[in-house]
């Protein structure tokens, strides 16, 4: 079989394919090397951007065929030098080709999506007067003191409050509320006057007084995904309201998931215990969770479940951790940290349900890559959109 000049991509395709597991008739490795040279008389440069460097590229298909040639040595007559390096060369040759045009569109995916990088410690941080700062761009150290409390950045991108002297020196009459928010492709760590510990997920917000002293108790408010280490203060239970509810500790550890994108909010519970009251309508609701329980609050009420709290709080320890999602939901998370807008087609199942554990710090494409390798999906990256489609 000759090249032709009709010759489709799938049937160069084969034959590349063949030539790389060392199956092709005498015929077909003519047609390939036929259509090899016409290609690279159409292409005589090297594309790096496309292909690779030159000479690593050579090293890794080389290093995949020693070990063919060594099995066929070892199987057959040995050769003359001359000749088995003649045949080794050859090899490499078709490797070269087959490798490229295999991976051609994975070489184009990985252009495309190294422009996508994973989230970072980034926020702003709105003070009581209306001002600014972008706390990625601030300097370690002080920030600015208000009303008797210092406000700093850490080295390790922690921004801090600290009462300078007592909480009962601080002028009570002008106590104002700060926010910190979190892009998309952002996450940061609060540490509140009172000595609570605040991590701040991706497209989130925490609003708070500089001080909790002259209040019966120390409420906050949340819009998105936050875990707090709550500091312990019998006198003053700790509040955070979000949109429809209200969750009530003494001291204890808890996420709450309150993207409103997502349709329910989740108060999961570490230790302790914590109440969840409802503030949806004129009747209210509210349920006492324990350790490993989650409160799920919807319009229609609030389902207490059970829940693996490694898989909750997988975003703060750095991970990606998904036990029977839906594809809806593991876009929504993969969206939110690497900042990119996810559409579907219209026939993608999107109640698709996925199962694994992968580093957020892990680049897009890699991401993408392993929930291709189920075989139900596909991905194309374009600018900073993820299309969704089923896999042919």
């Amino acid at each position: 079989m000759y090249m032709n000049p009709l010759m489709t991509d799938i049937e160069f395709r084969e034959l590349a394919t063949k030539c790389q597991e060392g199956i092709a008739t005498e015929e077909e490795q003519a047609a390939f090397d036929e259509a090899y040279q016409l290609l690279l008389n159409r292409h005589p440069s090297w594309d790096t951007e496309r292909m690779g460097e030159k000479n690593a590229l050579r090293e890794e298909i080389y290093e995949g065929l020693v070990s063919r040639v060594n099995k066929h040595k070892a199987n057959h007559k040995v050769y003359s030098i001359a000749r088995y390096m003649s045949a080794a060369a050859v090899l490499i040759i078709v490797g070269v080709a087959a490798y490229l045009f295999l991976n051609k569109s994975d070489r184009k995916e990985q252009s495309l999506a190294a422009k996508i990088v994973p989230g970072t410690n980034t926020a702003t941080l709105t003070l009581g007067d209306g001002r600014k700062i972008n706390l990625s761009d601030a300097e370690n150290g002080a920030l600015v003191e208000q009303t008797g409390i210092q406000i700093t950045k850490s080295a390790d991108g922690q921004l801090l409050y600290k009462v300078e002297g007592t909480e009962e020196g601080v002028d009570q009459s002008k106590i104002s509320y700060n926010t910190v928010e979190t892009p998309k492709g952002g996450q940061y760590q609060i540490i509140l006057p009172d000595g609570t510990k605040v991590w701040l997920n991706a497209a989130s917000s925490l609003k708070f007084p500089l001080s909790f002293a002259s209040s019966v108790d120390r409420k906050v408010e949340l819009n998105g995904e936050a875990y707090f280490e709550v500091r312990k203060d019998k006198s003053h239970p700790f509040k955070v309201i979000n949109e429809g509810q209200e969750v009530e500790v003494l001291g204890t550890h808890f996420n709450i998931n309150g993207y409103k994108d997502e349709g329910a909010i989740k108060t999961t519970l570490l230790e302790g215990s914590v109440k969840v009251s409802s503030t949806y309508g004129v009747n209210s609701e509210e349920v006492i969770i324990r350790s490993g329980e989650q409160a799920v609050l919807t319009k229609r009420g609030i389902e207490v479940v059970k829940k693996d709290i490694e898989q909750v709080v997988d975003w703060k320890n750095g991970d990606f951790i998904f036990q029977q999602e839906s594809l809806k939901d593991v876009m929504s998370k993969i969206g939110r940290w690497y900042n990119v807008k996810v559409v579907y087609d219209q026939d993608v199942n999107q109640k698709l349900t996925f199962s694994g554990q992968m580093s957020r710090s892990n680049s897009i494409f890699e991401i993408l890559k392993s929930l291709e390798s189920t075989d139900e999906i596909k991905f194309e990256i374009k600018e900073s959109t993820i299309k969704v489609t089923n896999k042919d």
